[in-house]
């Protein structure tokens, strides 16, 4: 078996860590959409029976669990090749201090923690603002039934 490459592996580093930008990105981007629905459209949500809010959370919950999964994968995968790296490759004496610090010693061991703490987060707000309208109103219904009503005359 052939050793693996500096090059090769340093390369297979930089395109995990593009593949967890992509993954935090898709997930801001869901949320924002997500919170917009929410908060400027909560009569919609209102609105909506028991069946249809179940199957929205359920629908959040199932692409929280996928995502944080996928992004917890790639942390353990990108931690596995920094490993690696140092094993084969991290000899304190070829680096500058200071790269020597900030990649070769790079960790992603806490990440799958923080992937858990910042996807239940969100769900957790999903899920508040689809059991209680008061946590996504920010005025009275009456005034705002009041303003919807004015604003149609």
């Amino acid at each position: 078996m052939a050793p693996l490459q500096e090059g090769t592996l340093v390369e297979a580093m930089m395109d995990m860590r593009s593949q967890v930008d992509f993954l935090w990105q898709f997930f801001v981007t869901v949320h924002i959409a997500l919170f917009a629905l929410l908060f400027i459209y909560d009569h919609a949500v209102e609105g909506l029976n028991a069946v249809a809010k179940f199957f929205a959370v359920a629908g959040v919950a199932a692409f929280e669990w996928i995502n944080g999964n996928a992004l917890t994968n790639a942390y353990k995968l990108l931690d596995a090749m920094q490993e690696q790296y140092r094993w084969s490759f991290g000899q304190v004496d070829r680096f500058h201090p200071a790269f020597y610090e900030h990649f070769v010693l790079a960790t992603y061991a806490t990440r799958p923690t923080m992937v858990l703490i910042t996807h239940s987060s969100a769900l957790a707000v999903i899920l508040l603002a689809f059991l209680s309208r008061r946590f996504i109103q920010s005025r009275s219904a009456g005034g705002m039934r009041e303003r919807h009503e004015a604003a149609n005359r």
